[in-house]
């Protein structure tokens, strides 16, 4: 089982599959704090998985915090193609 320091790890080495991996774990803390951490980092590869685990965690805690953190990345995906394109009409 893997504990809430795995997690910080993760997030600050950017670790999208083994945060991803961590919204698997037994541990329903785990779970959550891997999708807040999914939702700190805004990597779009954690968009489906964080969308399943919303849709599909046994634990409401971790289903809100799931459906946040995958608001955030979509928010964070549309916050950078605005500044890309921005950068690229100058």
């Amino acid at each position: 089982m893997m504990q809430r320091r795995d997690i910080d790890t993760m997030r600050r080495r950017r670790d999208i599959d083994g945060l991803v991996a961590a919204l698997f774990d037994p541990d329903e803390i785990v779970r959550l704090t891997a999708a807040e951490a999914l939702g700190a980092v805004g990597d779009e590869r954690a968009l489906e998985p964080l969308k399943r685990l919303k849709f599909s965690d046994p634990v409401a805690d971790v289903r809100r915090t799931a459906s946040f953190a995958h608001t955030r990345v979509v928010a964070r995906i549309a916050d950078r193609k605005a500044a890309e394109s921005v950068t690229r009409g100058s």
